[in-house]
């Protein structure tokens, strides 16, 4: 396997694990997602950590895995975390009343 096979097979296993497990885990079930960010961020940075390295020595599995993590957490962090701002606006709508 190239060193870049590596990293496309964990984005091809991360994406499957993803849809797998938004379509069938019930939406009130208590999943990981439901941890805090900062255990997407740890999980995002050493998912990148393992990708790199293991393209770096070679090590096409590593690599995939790293890149696995990488897409899972992203994807769980864009989904259920990230605060999204209404379509066609940058910044929250304020009024005022007298």
């Amino acid at each position: 396997m190239t060193k870049g096979g590596g990293i496309a097979l964990g984005v091809a296993i991360g994406l499957g694990y993803w849809f797998t497990s938004e379509i069938s885990v019930p939406t009130d079930a208590n999943c990981s997602y439901l941890a805090a960010p900062a255990t997407d961020l740890a999980a995002f940075v050493g998912g990148v950590y393992c990708a790199v390295r293991g393209t770096q020595i070679n090590e096409p599995l590593i690599a995939a895995f790293g890149s696995a993590v990488v897409v899972i957490h992203t994807l769980q962090y864009m989904k259920h975390k990230h605060k999204k701002v209404p379509h066609g606006s940058t910044r929250p709508r304020i009024r005022i009343r007298n």
